[in-house]
């Protein structure tokens, strides 16, 4: 074509595009293009169907910021004289100087920047699908526009990957601003209403999981909105998808090309060495870096940018695709993999990959030699896949496979089959067993005997220093001392394993230590460090996916304990439900399900619903079985059982736990405590004097380190009835000093109400453990003062709510009506009324029968 003849541009090449009906927009981009600064162009870059067009259309067609112009590019284009004339066309609306210049002529971008200088207003011109221009001359115009910068000009490139253009260059100096597939990739929200606009509304949850799948990826949440509107389910691999993904990713790529990509695809992500193992190809680095170029749907990941991750749809269509057209070579690209990994210490990814081989000898032998430090690292999932791909024949004859099965069982409360395990062993052990395998069974039994509430020996001496066995059973003493109540001895071993654990990157280790310190602090009466210590435990668990493990359970009763000394009994419940949900899935864990039980009886019977807060406390403590319990759960179940039932006047319950308690933990100063408590409901103040001073003196041990706060709390309620106010005062700034120390606000906010009055006089004004004090007061409201009744009493109270007279519940209880009267006189006097009216009012306030 001569060049005295100008082509004829397509009038929808110079068109905005019109947007389609049910577009959704999504404002967050758009105002991202209008944050560009006005001197700086705009590069959009990702995959096809993306949205890229869609957006920059709605962008421009949305008005302000002056005038708009368009051009969408195709492969004519990279002649440039052509380039230069569809240039002209499209912007002579906004610009009509530029209509007769010669596209031909040296002088055309000189003239074409002077005449964009000196518009009247900006314009914003986008050039679609600019991934077309190769050739030199049009990309040197728009290289030229780039960098001159005409004033009146904000020129948007929108391409599917970066064109070949000094980018670094403009960016480096403001004048070039990118918008990429992270920023074009749909939120939730925005996904939720693609696809109701697509005739596909669902919930929150399948959103997320869509969006997960499709990585939020435009075209493939539309196609998949089309796959669900036909009522099937979408998978990522459904014919559409896999068209599309051709069509537009694949097609312009060669054979070779998609051969190598198609190997990769069987690791979620590849580095370049790894890359050269699985398609040995010597340039698979530099294939690499060019294909993310091409196909803007292979990603550089990670710290250094050297990994690379394929978009989870074209991965899916790749190996598919792989497995359709050579099957045979799926599990040797696998192995390959496996065996790569393995050289470089990535145990996990080794055996997922050796799994999917199906090389059952590969997965055993990388268990015995890794199956510690996964347990250390968290990967239950791939021990769970490994062990159930080996026979019990090839676990039978390994003693150090059986016992490392028998760890995972106990890690996750299954002694049960730990024991199967066990006897595995035993039945394969060699006459001279190593010294590894003699201190793995040494760690085993150490675990069995701690869960019995016995502590085992020093187990540490015959581990290597230094290994993942010797972390664990470091941990291991820990732990056990802890459980003895040595928690002081208790905390050196745990903080070498963390630092073990940090220095290895072993997280799972790591947040077991974080938990098992936690403990030591809480035993050690450092509440603030101990909710500290458990709330990291707690985001490590969360991040991995740890929450649903023992230890997360752990952590949960712990963060639980301390909301409820906090006096919060909503995050007190819900951290007791989180845990609650692991523990009904395990075995043997008898004590923190009596932990968990407590903490919600009490965080109940403290949030109103007394009547069924005992009830779980009592239910949970009765069920519990003879085996040993850890002095400091005994405590706390024997404190706060005893104390809802002495204020709801369940003599017999309060009478049963003490029972209980002292079978356990006699000498402990708790014993005294609610011995003393009794006293007091019971009017006996110099008996309960008696028992609370061994306590206050010092002479006994507490085991919960906010014993001595309850108590001294009780003696300033003795004193304030025997009107000893100077005494009262004086025990009340006793227990305020460790209550403040240690953060724990319940024994004051359940104290006797002027108690509490007292010490909110004594703590000083401005302080933050006063402010909570007053708030933690004010959610709760004051508690009705603790009434001691008999057993008929109770009997007689639960029947005044009826209708029946008194004489027809003395026929009812088959005793003389003037005995129903001698004990209806006696609840009017201990609940201090003077009608049945009023008593039962009193009762219902008090808890002592059910609304």
């Amino acid at each position: 074509m001569s060049h005295n003849e100008k082509p004829r541009v397509p009038r929808r090449k110079r068109t905005v595009p019109e947007l389609p009906d049910g577009y959704v927009s999504r404002q967050r981009l758009l105002n991202a293009l209008d944050r560009a600064a006005p001197e700086a162009a705009m590069m959009v870059c990702a995959p096809a169907g993306s949205g890229k067009t869609l957006v920059l259309a709605e962008w421009l067609r949305s008005g302000g910021l002056g005038s708009a112009a368009w051009l969408s590019l195709d492969a004519a284009d990279n002649d440039q004289y052509r380039f230069r004339s569809a240039l002209l066309d499209a912007l002579t609306p906004a610009a009509p100087d530029v209509h007769d210049f010669d596209a031909a002529s040296p002088s055309f971008l000189a003239d074409l920047v002077d005449a964009l200088d000196t518009l009247p207003e900006p314009l914003r011109f986008v050039l679609d699908d600019a991934h077309e221009l190769v050739a030199t001359e049009p990309l040197r115009d728009v290289e030229q526009l780039l960098r001159l910068r005409p004033r009146g000009l904000r020129l948007v490139l929108s391409t599917r990957w970066d064109p070949p253009l000094p980018l670094a260059r403009l960016r480096l100096s403001g004048r070039l601003a990118d918008l990429r597939s992270d920023h074009l990739r749909f939120q939730p929200d925005e996904a939720a209403a693609l696809l109701t606009s697509e005739g596909v509304p669902i919930g929150p949850e399948q959103v997320d999981r869509l969006v997960a799948r499709t990585e939020g990826w435009a075209s493939g949440l539309r196609l998949a909105a089309e796959t669900l509107r036909g009522g099937a389910e979408f998978t990522g691999t459904d014919p559409t998808v896999s068209a599309y993904l051709v069509d537009e990713v694949l097609a312009p790529l060669s054979e070779e090309e998609r051969q190598f990509l198609r190997e990769i695809s069987v690791c979620e992500s590849v580095s370049a060495s790894l890359a050269t193992a699985l398609s040995d190809r010597s340039d698979a680095g530099e294939l690499l870096a060019h294909l993310e170029h091409r196909t803007a749907m292979l990603f550089r990941t990670g710290a250094g940018r050297r990994i690379y991750r394929l978009h989870t749809l074209l991965r899916a269509h790749l190996l598919a695709d792989l497995m359709l057209r050579t099957p045979r070579r799926v599990p040797a690209l696998h192995r390959r993999a496996a065996e790569w990994l393995r050289a470089r210490h990535q145990a996990g990814d080794a055996v997922s990959h050796a799994l999917e081989a199906g090389d059952a000898a590969l997965v055993a032998d990388l268990l015995r030699r890794h199956a510690l430090d996964l347990l250390l690292a968290g990967e239950h999932d791939v021990l769970r896949r490994a062990r159930a791909a080996l026979s019990d024949d090839v676990v039978g004859d390994d003693p150090w496979l059986a016992l490392t099965g028998a760890l995972e069982h106990l890690d996750a409360a299954r002694p049960g089959a730990a024991r199967a395990q066990v006897t595995l062993a035993e039945r394969a052990w060699p006459r001279e067993p190593s010294r590894e395998l003699h201190a793995l069974r040494g760690l085993v039994d150490s675990r069995f005997a701690h869960a019995a509430g016995s502590l085992a020996g020093d187990i540490d001496a015959v581990a290597e220093q230094g290994s993942a066995l010797s972390a664990m059973t470091l941990l291991e003493s820990g732990q056990a001392l802890l459980a003895s109540g040595r928690a002081v001895e208790a905390r050196r071993p745990v903080e070498s394993t963390l630092a073990f654990a940090r220095a290895h990157g072993h997280g799972h280790l790591e947040q077991q230590c974080l938990t098992a310190l936690a403990g030591v602090a809480a035993a050690t009466g450092d509440f603030r460090a101990m909710a500290a210590l458990a709330h990291d435990a707690d985001e490590l668990a969360e991040t991995h996916g740890w929450r649903d493990t023992v230890t997360g359970a752990k952590t949960s009763l712990i963060l639980a304990s301390g909301a409820l000394l906090r006096a919060d009994t909503s995050v007190c419940l819900a951290e007791v439900d989180r845990a609650s949900r692991v523990l009904a899935t395990t075995d043997g864990l008898g004590d923190l399900t009596l932990l968990a039980a407590t903490l919600e009886g009490a965080a109940r019977f403290d949030g109103g619903q007394r009547s069924a807060g005992l009830r779980r406390m009592t239910d949970a403590r009765v069920a519990e079985g003879p085996a040993p319990l850890p002095d400091g759960i005994v405590a706390l179940a024997a404190v706060c059982e005893h104390d809802a039932a002495t204020r709801l006047g369940r003599g017999e319950t309060a009478r049963d736990v003490l029972a209980w308690a002292r079978e356990r933990i006699p000498s402990a100063a708790e014993i005294l405590l609610v011995r003393a408590s009794t006293q007091v409901v019971l009017g006996r103040d110099g008996h309960a004097r008696n028992l609370l001073r061994p306590l206050l003196d010092g002479a006994v041990d507490p085991v919960l380190a906010w014993t001595p706060v309850t108590a001294w709390l009780l003696e300033a309620e003795i004193a304030l009835r025997c009107g000893e106010d100077v005494r009262a005062r004086r025990a009340v700034a006793k227990a305020l000093g460790p209550a403040e120390r240690q953060g724990v606000l319940r024994p004051l906010v359940t104290a006797a109400p002027e108690v509490l009055d007292l010490a909110l006089l004594d703590v000083p004004g401005g302080h933050r453990f006063t402010t909570d004090l007053r708030q933690a007061r004010a959610v709760r409201g004051r508690q009705p003062d603790a009434v001691a009744l008999t057993e008929r009493e109770r009997t007689v109270l639960r029947l005044l709510p009826t209708v029946r007279s008194l004489d027809e519940i003395a026929g009812d209880l088959m005793v003389s009506p003037n005995t129903v009267k001698t004990h209806v006189r006696a609840l009017y006097r201990k609940l201090g009324v003077g009608s049945r009216r009023e008593a039962v009012r009193s009762a219902v306030r008090r808890g002592l029968v059910d609304s």
